[in-house]
């Protein structure tokens, strides 16, 4: 990463984090994360790394398949789910293979913790195929 875009970075990171302690104030949000006023403000001027900055260089170093398990554990955290936007033959490809696993999954009769998962990976799928169709170059569009 060039010095320009890692600047870049590193600021966008201290925006969304501002963004997150101003939703409650630095005292109250320190508190919830069992730290001090002086450290959030620290994170909050740069001197040291925000939660933001290093959660994305974690996924970073990782492989991508386990970034996007963390990342979808954190959006159903959150209420949601992850879904990679891919390339439009990419998204078919994985949405055919998922589906596919989520029916074989439900087909006993019988959900569990494991076939809820595979119907929610087969509507992440699902939900790729529509992020690639919207993100297409418009020449694509037809």
């Amino acid at each position: 990463m060039t010095r320009e875009a890692e600047d870049s970075f590193a600021n966008t990171a201290r925006e969304r984090f501002a963004e997150l302690v101003n939703s409650t104030g630095v005292k109250r949000y320190a508190m919830s994360l069992d730290l001090s006023p002086r450290q959030i403000n620290r994170m909050l001027a740069g001197a040291q790394p925000n939660p933001i900055e290093r959660l994305i260089r974690c996924l970073q170093a990782a492989e991508p398949e386990a970034g996007d398990r963390v990342l979808d554990y954190i959006c159903q955290e959150m209420g949601g789910h992850f879904v990679r936007c891919e390339s439009i033959d990419d998204a078919m490809v994985n949405a055919v293979k998922e589906c596919a696993e989520a029916i074989a999954a439900i087909s006993d009769g019988h959900i569990c913790d494991d076939d809820i998962r595979e119907v929610r990976e087969a509507i992440s799928a699902l939900s790729s195929i529509i992020m690639s169709l919207r993100h297409r170059p418009p020449d694509e569009q037809k």
